[in-house]
């Protein structure tokens, strides 16, 4: 029996020919269609109600009840536009496309959407959406599809978009994410819509409007220095300048920028800023491990001077004049060349006041941070992104291999500089404690707290197979990420180039507009559902434009990712009213 009213997909557009579960033949109106668009086909066969999704791949002007079309051409030349009498109603369009799915109603009459396995009854009748009419209906049926916290963009059919918002979820955020696009593909503005984006599911879940799990703090490098003030005519600052205190404290903290000169930056986004400053004592050789290539000799006397100088590791190899007894000839002088970028570093210093501590606090309590990285050098950068994934992802192994409070201390102790562990441990006690503070409290599991998302841009130049193949933190934190509650976030505009162990443990993919064949053909590889036979719409995607896989959902979905200033405008006046304070989760030092 009918339940949908089919008036509500759209317009009524042609009816299903050929095919089978994945790939479909239809035949439509002479209408105006581009490669793209998603038609919706309605099917009930034998009492079962369901609407498929189908996706425009190819397209043939079609003449019914003509076997030569060239015949006809032909003769039109000869004869004039006379000879077209009548036959405008024979022009059709045969469509070639990917089956993307469907969607029936469960038991309890809410909407499911499938895999593609099964078949829309003979000679279905296709519906091509509406924005306006068939929003809602839609929205609907890929409820289960589209959901989430975190705001990517609205679903794109063809060069129109329907008002069905997409999401990433939250949760699925420490099974890492993946977003690539060539230059001029929209990725700035993409990471300022996903940052304005967590910043609305932490306010959301301060006040007790969001049912979501987690706060979500990120780590958000900015290579360009744009975020902040935008790119256009709004920017990260404008949402601060926006909240009242109240809200600006409970959501962002006392600060969230971070920048190599602090008064090199505009002083309004000064007021909310930090230098960065990370003390050489805080570095762990295996951080250098991460993003440089070393020699087994450079390895072995770089792991006995640690092992013996400990925090001091790094001054007492700079300050050596010779190589030790025992230590190959010339390995010294190698390892303070590759050292020398941190002596040279306004980042990185010999001692002073470090901002590693309060980056770990930010992160701990659901925080953004920006990072102005335009004045670093690449190896800055590398080394930057790598002691903070590093130290936090210590931290909350730490925490995971403990029982109590007691535990915690002895397990942080192994794993952490000993200096920065002393300055964070009432801070990181009061965070990871339940019921007190004395050390046998007991702890909570690190899947609890917020969700930890750290970028690491230029992505080929560290995730790439020769130093995958060595020690490196990326690589352990993307096996085993999500039992710490741990995501990395991906950017680059090659896909070919990355190490395998990273793409296959990447389980959301945002493909904007790639480069060239081969990083379209690498995308499609790498995508967590099958996008085979999408080449020819990677080829004409525009800026903003979006082809969204994961693995914990069934229909790739292309979205249209809003100018930040358009989605900033509409949601100005949210960002003035007060959280309530009461769902946000107190840390007593």
């Amino acid at each position: 029996m009918m339940t949908l009213d089919k008036d509500n997909l759209g317009e009524l557009y042609g009816r299903v020919g050929v095919g089978d579960q994945s790939m479909l033949g239809l035949m439509g109106r002479n209408q105006d269609i581009s490669v793209g668009e998603i038609f919706m086909i309605y099917s009930e066969r034998e009492g079962h109600e369901r609407v498929f999704f189908f996706r425009v791949l190819g397209l043939q002007n079609y003449l019914r009840q003509v076997d030569d079309i060239g015949r006809i051409a032909s003769t039109l030349m000869v004869e004039g536009d006379s000879y077209l009498s009548g036959i405008d109603r024979n022009k059709l369009l045969s469509i070639d496309g990917k089956m993307l799915g469907y969607a029936e109603r469960d038991a309890g009459g809410d909407w499911v959407f499938r895999s593609p396995r099964r078949l829309p009854d003979h000679l279905a009748e296709v519906y091509r959406p509406v924005p306006g009419t068939s929003d809602d209906a839609v929205r609907d049926m890929l409820a289960s599809q589209t959901g989430g916290e975190v705001f990517l963009g609205d679903l794109q059919v063809g060069e129109e978009t329907l008002d069905v918002p997409v999401h990433i979820p939250a949760e699925f955020l420490p099974m890492h994410v993946g977003i690539f696009g060539a230059t001029g593909s929209g990725k700035s503005n993409l990471m300022m819509v996903l940052i304005k984006s967590i910043i609305d599911n932490n306010m959301d879940r301060l006040s007790g409007e969001s049912a979501g799990r987690f706060n979500v703090s990120a780590f958000c490098i900015d290579p360009h220095d744009e975020f902040a003030q935008g790119v256009d005519t709004y920017g990260i600052q404008d949402i601060v300048e926006t909240m009242d205190a109240k809200t600006r404290q409970e959501v962002l903290g006392d600060f969230y920028y971070l920048t190599t000169h602090l008064q090199a930056a505009p002083r309004e986004v000064r007021r909310y800023g930090k230098e960065l400053r990370i003390l050489w004592e805080e570095i762990k050789p295996q951080d250098l491990y991460s993003i440089m290539d070393f020699t087994g000799q450079m390895y072995a006397f770089i792991d006995m001077v640690y092992s013996r100088a400990r925090g001091d590791w790094i001054a007492e190899i700079l300050d050596m004049d010779d190589d030790p007894d025992g230590t190959p000839k010339g390995t010294l002088r190698a390892v303070q060349r590759r050292l020398r970028f941190v002596d040279r570093s306004p980042i990185f210093i010999r001692s002073g006041n470090s901002v590693l501590g309060d980056i770990f606090e930010s992160m701990e309590t659901g925080r953004i941070l920006v990072v102005n990285t335009s004045l670093m050098s690449d190896m800055e950068q590398f080394l930057l992104t790598t002691v903070v994934t590093r130290t936090l992802s210590d931290l909350r192994k730490a925490l995971k291999s403990s029982g109590n409070l007691g535990d915690f201390d002895t397990q942080a102790g192994m794993r952490l500089p000993s200096s920065f562990f002393k300055k964070v441990r009432e801070r990181a006690r009061a965070f990871y404690g339940f019921g007190g503070a004395s050390d046998s409290a007991s702890v909570k599991d690190p899947r609890s707290l917020p969700v930890l998302l750290v970028t690491v841009e230029e992505a080929p130049s560290i995730l790439n197979p020769e130093l995958m193949r060595g020690q490196s933190v990326f690589k352990d934190i993307s096996r085993q990420g999500r039992k710490f509650n741990i995501g990395l976030l991906v950017i680059s505009q090659q896909v070919s180039v990355l190490d395998n162990v990273i793409l296959s443990q990447m389980n959301t993919e945002i493909n904007l507009r790639l480069g060239n064949e081969r990083e379209i053909k690498a995308c499609i590889e790498n995508a967590s559902v099958n996008i085979s036979g999408f080449q020819n719409e990677f080829r004409v995607m525009s800026r903003g434009e979006a082809l969204v896989t994961a693995s914990y959902r069934e229909l790739p979905l292309p979205v249209r990712v809003p100018l930040f200033d358009n989605v900033f405008e509409k949601d100005k006046a949210r960002y003035k009213k007060k959280v309530s304070g009461t769902a946000a989760e107190k840390h007593t030092l």
